[in-house]
């Protein structure tokens, strides 16, 4: 009956202007009862897909144009119990285009929005940043060398804190590499003198006539070569101590016991050789700072060294260490409660560590004490030689670890005490 009706109906079904529709009936054998051959390809594969379902919806192509296709069940009326495979498809023209209709209808005004707003959002960014341009070409005229502040060119109030900031990074910058021109001015001043000396010696030694004049002039060359090496390595460690060194960042827990008890070891053939008695008195408690091992040893062995350097062959250096101010010496108490004043950020009811390098040498005039922690600084009217920069070395480490250096007098008012105190705070 279906099939009948389909079959009287169907004319009524491809009456369209877009669409070309198909219709077709199959029996169960793939056999065409009526409708459109074109369908007749298509039957033996969607017959094996029909298998386990009476309808089936898919797209397929009949004579190269898409279709939609729907196959469905249907009895014959002359054989109740044979059933009809019915077919009927459709060119997607009208869908197609009914999905072109809706995406125009909703794409295109979102796109138009989207534009429109990118529009805006540019032209507000664009307008909200123009202060900022006067900014910018003052920045990129510079060259590298012009460290002038950028607070001088005028700056929208939003962003006058990062000018400051700018400001205050390029005022640093400036104060490291005019550092950085002052110690290589002061390394080439100072290297020029020995190396001319060098130089001086070696061609007196190219003259020489004899071996006894050559060996004496080879001795000259030798201490002087010491003299050189050691120059360098002083201007290294200050240039190492420069404010832009990584090292400060890098901190540890360390025992000033350990260190200068392996400072002081070190120097015992040098005081052995100008017959000076060196002796060392650490701490009977723990003498814990946070600071960079090297450089602390470094700072050690400077103070040291310079005493053994003016200290007369058979005198005498002692070096102690006193943790939460327990120097057990009582000149050392007068000496750190005369410089007390001078300590005010200092709190002395918290435990420091406090470094004495005493000896019983020529000692400093009070004028020049202040002066010799400068770099390239000499205390004229001595024949030790030196080039002024272990003491300037000190200071920077003791600095660099929020520490206090200063110098007075021995006991009696004989030799020198140089002291070296670690604030309260940077310990266990």
């Amino acid at each position: 009956m279906f099939l009948i009706c389909l079959q009287q109906l169907w004319p009524f079904f491809k009456e369209d202007k877009v669409d070309k529709s198909y219709y077709a009936a199959f029996d169960d054998q793939g056999n065409l009862i009526g409708g459109d051959p074109e369908i007749l390809p298509l039957v033996s594969v969607l017959q094996k897909k029909q298998s386990r379902a009476e309808n089936y919806f898919f797209n397929r192509n009949i004579n190269k144009a898409n279709v939609r296709l729907v196959s469905m069940r249907a009895a014959v009326p002359e054989m109740p119990l044979r059933k009809a495979w019915i077919y009927v498809a459709e060119t997607v023209l009208k869908r197609q285009a009914l999905i072109n209709e809706i995406l125009g209808a909703v794409v295109l005004p979102q796109l138009c929005l989207i534009s429109l707003a990118s529009l805006a959002i540019w032209f507000g960014v664009a307008r909200g940043l123009a202060p900022l341009e006067p900014v910018r070409r003052a920045i990129a005229s510079r060259t590298q060398w012009d460290l002038r502040p950028v607070a001088d060119v005028k700056a929208p109030v939003e962003i006058q804190p990062l000018v400051a900031a700018i400001d205050d990074l390029l005022n640093r910058l400036k104060e490291d590499m005019e550092a950085q021109h002052r110690f290589i001015a002061n390394a080439a001043h100072q290297l020029r003198t020995p190396m001319a000396g060098l130089k001086t010696q070696t061609e007196l030694a190219m003259r020489a006539d004899n071996w006894q004049e050559l060996s004496n002039i080879l001795k000259q060359v030798n201490q002087s070569a010491v003299n050189v090496t050691r120059l360098v390595n002083q201007l290294l460690s200050l240039a190492k101590l420069e404010p832009s060194s990584a090292w400060l960042s890098k901190q540890t827990e360390i025992d000033l016991n350990a260190i200068i008890k392996e400072a002081t070891t070190d120097l015992v053939p040098f005081a052995v050789n100008k017959d000076i008695d060196l002796g060392f008195e650490g701490s009977s408690q723990p003498a814990i700072i946070k600071g960079d091992k090297n450089s602390v040893r470094e700072l050690v062995a400077n103070l040291i060294d310079n005493a053994i350097r003016y200290t007369p062959a058979g005198g005498k250096v002692t070096v102690k260490v006193a943790a939460n101010n327990s120097v057990s010496d009582s000149q050392s108490n007068q000496i750190f409660d005369k410089y007390i004043n001078r300590q005010k950020n200092i709190n002395d009811n918290i435990s420091s560590i406090d470094l004495l390098v005493e000896d019983d040498g020529p000692g400093i005039p009070a004028p020049e004490r202040e002066k010799v922690f400068e770099r390239f600084y000499r205390v004229l009217g001595n024949n030790v030689s030196g080039s002024g920069l272990g003491l300037a070395i000190v200071k920077e480490i003791a600095q660099a670890h929020d520490g206090k250096v200063w110098i007075d007098s021995g006991q009696d008012g004989k030799g020198t005490v140089a002291s070296v105190r670690f604030p309260a705070g940077l310990y266990k």
